[in-house]
């Protein structure tokens, strides 16, 4: 017999604690993909570590997939402070080797998936995708992510978690400001928030895309620090 579902649990959010919440409605929402999109260098990897620092500073368990072994740990050191022990100690990283092995983990994450646990983070979603892609196996590969995408959103509304994709740009003279997000259409379906990060010298300009509750082109500029990040206006 069918029985439907239903959450009864209030949306959370993950306060960043700085003037990026203003655009993103309080901080990162629960049973919501929220992706961040933009050049090298303009801060996402450093949003998503600070997200697990402020997750676990409010009682709660995070999981990093890291497909770019870009140093995480190191870098964490630095943003929690005094804090890392109790960062390490609830949070789970993985760092894949392949496309294969982050399909693997995405497709396994049931299982170490608790009511503590509440974020999934995947920098970058597409850095395999992008890498191991090509004319013959596009469908194939392309499902497979889709359904990765699924498969987070599906455990970020069961579990009442958030979820944060990251993704690259490509240079494109179909838009207005020259670069799309890659993965494009999948990610964009999937991603109920969408943050564009630009990067300007020293500085980054964090632009709204898409928010189901504010509207679009809301943005707030921030500098990357050896603490995190600090907001400018």
């Amino acid at each position: 017999m069918l029985e439907p579902f239903l959450s009864t649990n209030e949306i959370t959010k993950i306060s960043f604690e700085c003037g990026l919440d203003r655009i993103l409605s309080g901080g990162i929402e629960s049973k919501t993909i929220t992706q961040f999109y933009g050049p090298p260098a303009s801060g996402k990897t450093n949003l998503c570590l600070l997200a697990v620092v402020r997750c676990v500073g409010q009682g709660k368990k995070a999981v990093f997939i890291d497909t770019e072994g870009g140093h995480s740990i190191e870098r964490l050191s630095q943003i929690a402070g005094d804090n890392l022990e109790a960062v390490l100690e609830n949070s789970y990283f993985y760092e894949p080797a392949s496309f294969s092995d982050q399909q693997f983990i995405v497709e396994n994450l049931d299982q170490i998936i608790t009511p503590d646990v509440g974020l999934i983070v995947l920098d970058s979603a597409v850095a395999f995708y992008r890498f191991e892609r090509n004319d013959e196996n596009a469908s194939e590969i392309n499902k497979a992510l889709t359904s990765q995408l699924a498969l987070l959103s599906g455990l970020a509304r069961k579990h009442n978690l958030a979820v944060i994709i990251t993704t690259q740009v490509y240079a494109s003279y179909e838009v207005e400001n020259g670069v799309e997000p890659v993965g494009g259409s999948m990610l964009k379906y999937w991603s109920k928030v969408i943050v564009e990060l630009k990067r300007e010298g020293r500085d980054v300009e964090a632009v709204l895309v898409r928010h189901r509750a504010l509207p679009d082109g809301m943005s707030v500029r921030f500098r990357i620090t050896s603490e995190g990040i600090k907001t400018l206006d």
